[in-house]
């Protein structure tokens, strides 16, 4: 297949893309003009209308649709979290008054579920630039792309390939469609219910729908700029943990646990190791900041939160980080990069693929104390498997998480010499960590007042780490394929 052809491919599922964040923005624009926000709904109809109108114009140019292989999927994905953003940053520069750089960085972060802010207080902003935040990190908690799949859903192979292309693998029923419905349904029902429960902790019915939206989806924007912190309240604080947990663990196993009881969540080995790594390190978090705090209360209150807000990537703070010692930010962007479960709306590394790096290991002591002629063999879960089924994961995992410290070395030099000697060196991995991660707990060094190299460096870190790396790999290839051309 040329390259000329592949352009012909991306472009054309690309149209899609355009049509959905248009009808999204006119959506926006429709509920702007109902509450009487006029420079909102302006704001959200020129982005409706260059949605729109570009979707049509690519439609007009290639008609018809052309299936894309797995490659073009992986681009495209690439591709919508520059794209997407790009578009919904209009009405952050309209009706909040940012520069083009810092309207794209709010917007990169929205969609990515990162939660880093370029709005010093948030809760200055309009109502529906607050809300229209939260819709980013809502909608991006599934994916952009699961998004388009579900309006524009069509049959063959193809539609699996784009749900795959955002790094989810698994699914509830045989068919993707009726896998990506019930998916919605549950993510639904599940804010609803973390709605009722921030509301009923005390939160206003404002906060607690757009809390509500944001904490479902690991995405951690706040109505305040001092975010969770700004409540002072343990009972919003409890009320959030079950809902940024439910968000990091896979939807397979949440349909399991809606249709077989809460038993089957630990039944799942992945789910039961997210529930063991967030009690040893909430633990081991809680000892080391008690000699900050000097008082053992106030540490289990705010490392336990903070702890869970970092593995979960949904970034809400209670606490006051940049002063936190070195050795309890190092346990915290250890936390970030890890991540929560694959197949939910958290972003890292992903626990499965530490279990199998561990796996790996066990592996490797089972093939030493064993004679050279003996099949080894791990057990994961309930399932024993040989050794083929375990490398062939591993070699995922491994490269994954090579792609990962090779990302986060790479940033943090880039960052430290950006920073200087402003901040020291546990500071700066903690926070590309959490942009990697996708996470958006902050330290101090990201804020309005960053350098523009810094901010560049930290919206390509949301997004590679959105997209696990591959497809911007993939991407940056075919640019060169493109020059060479």
């Amino acid at each position: 297949m040329g390259f000329v052809q592949d352009i012909q491919i991306i472009l054309n599922n690309l149209k899609g893309l355009f049509l959905i964040i248009g009808i999204v923005m006119l959506a926006m624009a429709i509920f702007s003009w109902r509450v009487g926000d006029a420079p909102a709904f302006y704001g959200f109809m020129s982005g409706a209308v260059l949605g729109i109108g570009m979707g049509l114009v690519i439609r007009m140019l290639i008609p018809g649709n052309i299936n894309p292989e797995l490659k073009h999927a992986m681009i495209i994905a690439a591709l919508a979290y520059l794209i997407v953003p790009a578009i919904s940053m209009i009405p952050f520069m309209t009706v909040a008054n940012m520069s083009p750089l810092d309207a794209f960085f709010e917007s990169i972060s929205g969609w990515t579920g990162t939660g880093y802010s370029m709005l010093s207080s948030p809760e200055k902003a309009s109502p529906m630039v607050q809300f229209w935040r939260s819709v980013n990190q809502w909608i991006g908690g599934l994916g952009v792309i699961v998004l388009m799949v579900t309006i524009l859903i069509r049959p063959g192979t193809s539609t699996y390939m784009f749900y795959q292309s955002e790094a989810h693998k698994d699914k509830i029923h045989p068919s993707i469609r009726s896998t990506i419905k019930t998916i919605w349904i549950l993510y639904i029902v599940l804010s609803v219910c973390g709605f009722l429960l921030l509301y009923a902790a005390g939160m206003p019915i404002w906060d607690a729908t757009n809390t509500a939206m944001t904490a479902i989806g690991t995405g951690g924007f706040s109505v305040y700029g001092e975010s969770i912190a700004a409540y002072d309240n343990i009972f919003i604080e409890l009320a959030i943990l079950p809902i940024i947990i439910a968000g990091a663990i896979p939807f397979v196993v949440i349909y399991r646990m809606f249709r077989k009881g809460p038993g089957s969540l630990l039944k799942n080995i992945q789910v039961r190791t997210f529930f063991i790594v967030i009690a040893i390190g909430s633990v081991v978090l809680t000892i080391q900041n008690f000699f900050f705090y000097n008082d053992i209360v106030m540490s289990l209150r705010y490392s336990v939160f903070q702890f869970i807000s970092a593995i979960t990537s949904a970034g809400f703070q209670t606490a006051d980080l940049s002063g936190w010692t070195t050795p309890a930010l190092l346990i915290m962007s250890v936390a970030m990069v890890i991540g929560g479960c694959a197949g939910s709306t958290a972003s890292g590394i992903k626990i499965a693929r530490a279990i199998f790096l561990g796996d790996q290991v066990k592996l490797w002591f089972a093939k030493v104390l064993r004679s050279k002629n003996a099949i080894a063999v791990v057990k994961i879960g309930n399932r024993r498997v040989t050794e083929d089924l375990v490398a062939a994961e591993l070699t995922e995992a491994t490269f994954i998480s090579f792609l990962w410290v090779v990302g986060i070395l790479l940033s943090v030099f880039i960052m430290a010499n950006i920073v200087g000697p402003s901040y020291d060196l546990g500071h700066i991995v903690f926070e590309v960590s959490s942009a990697i991660g996708n996470v958006g707990i902050t330290c101090g060094i990201v804020n309005p007042d960053l350098s523009v190299l810094g901010k560049i460096v930290i919206i390509f870190d949301m997004w590679i780490g959105r997209l696990e790396i591959i497809p911007v790999l993939l991407l940056a290839r075919y640019l060169l394929k493109g020059l060479k051309f």
